[in-house]
């Protein structure tokens, strides 16, 4: 039975293998399975290519972009609220030089005040640290001397008044031919001469404090000030000369330098000075500007006087600018329009409502001014004021850009 039924299956498979339907599947087979092949090969090339291929990059920043980083649209209305004010930029045609000096006393500044004459203190009338006038007393002394040039004083104004009226009297005796002419004139003579010797005796007695018949006079202050120190006590006994008091005037100080001809040859006086004490930035006036003759010239001294600043304690060191002539265009701003942007110093122009920030050389900065070496040409209109803002603003823009 077995091989009945393996003899019908081979003859099938003979007569399938011999038949159209058998022939038609060879030739699709050699047909597809090359076609599945190389489709296969080209998918594969096609995503190795696509996989090789980078992201694309983002878009490069256009020059409108960067214009728009960089400038801030605004109304004239908008930039007064915002605390912003227009400046215009100030042309330096010179250029500012430190010149060093101190704080000094000015002549008449201290004074030391001495016994005119020998004599006892009576009172002291001041203490350390009294602020006094100029002809105030401070102290009394009783002087045997002093009433001496007293009465010297008197004596010789006596005699004087009394020669002049003898004078007086041999003009018409004279004209009477009673005296003679040359009397007359030896009379004038002594009348003249006892005039001088009274107004010198009455000088010396001023110049002691003019002292009383008893010889009590009073010592006063020649300059106004404050007692710096007292050295007398009442009952004591000094000479001449001996000192009572110090008086120092505080306001009596200067800004004293020293420069070279050259340098002082473009001061003058009157000229006003920027002058750095320490933390402090003032102005000055110049007083004098002359040579020194201690140096033989070869220096010249100028003093100057703070102006609307009190002035800094005596022995202070200070520094004030020269404006010297410079062979190129400087400009001046306010120190508050210049800003700090991405680490280049910048200004701010406004015009036709929109700001921009201006990129600067900046050949010196103080407290209150700038000095621009380049990046502008004078015409500009420039804002202070809360410039800080303008700055924040432009940064922010910035910033996504440069992530």
């Amino acid at each position: 039975m077995s091989s009945r039924i393996a003899t019908i299956t081979a003859r099938l498979r003979h007569r399938l293998s011999d038949s159209p339907l058998a022939a038609w599947l060879r030739g699709r087979d050699a047909v597809l399975i090359p076609l599945a092949i190389g489709g296969s090969l080209v998918l594969g090339i096609g995503l190795g290519r696509y996989s090789a291929t980078p992201a694309p990059s983002p878009p490069e920043p256009t020059a409108e972009s960067a214009h728009r980083d960089s400038a801030v649209a605004i109304s004239e209305e908008q930039l007064r609220r915002s605390g912003l004010t227009p400046v215009r930029p100030e042309l330096s045609t010179g250029t500012e030089r430190p010149i060093s000096g101190v704080v000094e006393a000015a002549v008449g500044a201290h004074a030391t005040v001495g016994m005119p004459v020998a004599g006892r203190i009576v009172r002291v009338l001041v203490a350390p640290g009294v602020e006094v006038r100029a002809g105030q007393a401070i102290a009394e002394v009783l002087s045997p001397e002093g009433a001496v040039v007293h009465a010297d004083a008197e004596a010789a104004q006596a005699i004087a008044q009394s020669l002049a009226y003898q004078y007086r009297l041999a003009m018409p005796m004279t004209q009477q031919g009673a005296l003679s002419a040359q009397e007359l004139e030896s009379r004038r003579i002594a009348s003249v001469t006892a005039a001088s010797e009274a107004r010198a005796a009455k000088a010396r007695a001023v110049a002691m404090g003019s002292p009383d018949a008893m010889g009590s006079l009073l010592i006063t202050s020649p300059i106004a000030g404050q007692i710096a120190a007292v050295q007398a006590s009442p009952g004591a006994v000094l000479q001449a000369s001996d000192v009572v008091a110090q008086i120092s005037d505080a306001r009596g100080s200067e800004l004293r330098f020293l420069v070279s001809p050259l340098l002082g040859a473009s001061l003058e006086t009157g000229q006003l000075l920027r002058v750095k004490a320490g933390p402090r930035d003032l102005r000055a006036r110049v007083l004098t500007v002359a040579p020194d003759d201690a140096t033989g010239n070869r220096v010249t001294v100028v003093r100057a006087q703070t102006v609307d600043s009190p002035m800094p304690p005596t022995g202070t060191p200070v520094t004030a600018f020269v404006l010297v002539p410079a062979s190129e265009r400087r400009f001046t701003v306010p120190a508050d329009a210049l800003q700090i942007l991405d680490g280049t110093p910048v200004v701010f122009r406004y015009q036709r409502g929109v700001i921009e920030s201006v990129p600067v050389v900046v050949a010196q900065q103080s407290a209150d001014r700038v000095v621009i070496l380049q990046g502008l040409n004078g015409g500009e209109l420039l804002l202070g004021g809360n410039t800080r803002m303008i700055r924040n603003t432009l940064a922010s823009r910035r910033r996504p850009s440069q992530s």
